[in-house]
């Protein structure tokens, strides 16, 4: 035999392969001699083909993962089959693992594991990834197939909240909030001027205005008394589409306005007179009017 694991079975006749035979083309050589006179033999061949195990890599789906906190999937192989049962790698496994390559978001990192898991690296930009990969029998390392995994990777969760703010006193304008991201989040952490960026969507008073810098809702001084809205936006720096808007409402007070009694006197009659301006102990705001 040219295949140790390829026999006759001089009791039945039977050409038999053991089980772990690599794929080929075999050859057997057996003799037939008459009982009658031993010595008058024939010998003939047997060819046998030995064939690979059916292997298949079947396509997987995972996600949507946070790329903010990254995850780690199920190894690929899961649903992978060698002859109809279950693959395994590593020491005693029936096939061999080779990845692909490796797709390359903006951000961050997607990596497979030797075990045929898949690492999604915190912070890594949302999107949806094709990572094929190969297995191949370790018996016939010639037999393979391959298959893709993809990878869905999903922004943060991201929320704006609305705030309110009061001016008193809109003759002299102030700050009527500080920062509007103090109660927003992203991820379920607050959002910072590092996480996400801050843009003015609209106002109903061009004196009132956001400070994208700071966060901070200004009213210009000489504004008259109202509540007003302002509407922003927050977008995350590492997916700059994955927004959320929030209204700020601003309550703008009038000036305290103080007319203070007078009194004058006593005045010639006779003569006439002017007094002076009854403004002269007025005040709005404390100062004089």
């Amino acid at each position: 035999t040219t295949n140790p694991n390829v026999t006759l079975n001089p009791a039945t006749g039977a050409v038999n392969v053991a089980p772990g035979t690599p794929a080929g083309t075999y050859t057997l050589v057996y003799r037939i001699c008459e009982v009658l006179n031993p010595t008058n033999c024939d010998t003939a061949t047997v060819t046998v083909t030995v064939g690979a195990a059916a292997i298949d890599a079947v396509n997987d789906s995972y996600g949507p993962v946070n790329g903010a906190s990254g995850a780690t999937t199920a190894s690929v192989l899961v649903n992978d089959t060698l002859g109809g049962s279950p693959v395994s790698v590593g020491v005693g496994g029936n096939v061999t693992l080779t990845p692909g390559a490796a797709p390359t978001p903006a951000a961050g990192a997607i990596t497979m594991n030797a075990d045929g898991t898949i690492t999604i690296a915190p912070g890594t930009t949302a999107g949806t990834y094709a990572y094929p990969y190969t297995i191949c029998e370790v018996l016939n390392p010639t037999n393979c197939d391959t298959a893709t995994a993809t990878v869905v990777v999903a922004a943060a969760p991201i929320d704006a909240v609305d705030d309110t703010g009061t001016v008193a006193n809109g003759a002299t304008g102030g700050t009527a909030v500080a920062n509007v991201l103090v109660n927003d989040t992203l991820n379920g952490a607050p959002a910072t001027l590092a996480t996400v960026t801050l843009s003015q969507v609209s106002t109903t008073n061009p004196n009132v205005t956001l400070n994208p810098a700071t966060g901070a809702v200004n009213v210009a001084p000489g504004t008259p008394a109202g509540t007003y809205t302002l509407v922003y936006r927050i977008c995350e720096v590492l997916n700059p589409t994955n927004c959320d808007t929030a209204t700020v409402t601003v309550t703008v007070g009038a000036a305290v306005i103080d007319a203070v009694n007078d009194s004058y006197g006593p005045v010639n009659g006779a003569s006439g007179a002017t007094t002076a301006s009854v403004l002269v102990n007025d005040t709005l705001g404390g100062s004089p009017v």
